[in-house]
């Protein structure tokens, strides 16, 4: 039994092409699902946004005893902590290099211990 090599040629190329597109309705479909799965993701965050929009902000205990904790290390003695804000709100247009810069000059400051009041 004698095969025809053009005939052999073009079902390996069938086959061959057969996987490749398969291959590809794989991965199409593995993309339209993350883009689904990561709208209903997206509109949940909005959802949660809108919703805390309206509550005034608050720190938890952690947080706040960490930022005192934080300041007792620069500053020796007694100290008092009147407000806590942020440098870079959430939906600032600054980027990460100029917090990055600010955090430098902040940092080559010296914090010189006031002396006890009396």
């Amino acid at each position: 039994m004698k095969v025809d090599p053009l005939q052999f040629g073009l079902e390996i190329t069938v086959v061959g092409m057969g996987v490749v597109f398969l291959a590809l309705l794989l991965v199409a479909s593995a993309i339209a699902l993350m883009s689904r799965l990561d709208e209903r993701w997206q509109s949940g965050e909005r959802r949660d946004e809108a919703a805390a929009f309206g509550k005034t902000p608050t720190i938890d205990t952690t947080t706040l005893v960490l930022i005192v904790a934080a300041v007792a290390t620069v500053v020796t003695g007694r100290h008092r902590i009147r407000a806590v804000r942020r440098l870079l709100p959430g939906d600032s247009p600054a980027s990460a290099w100029s917090a990055a810069g600010r955090a430098v000059l902040l940092g080559s400051h010296v914090v010189t211990p006031r002396p006890p009041s009396r």
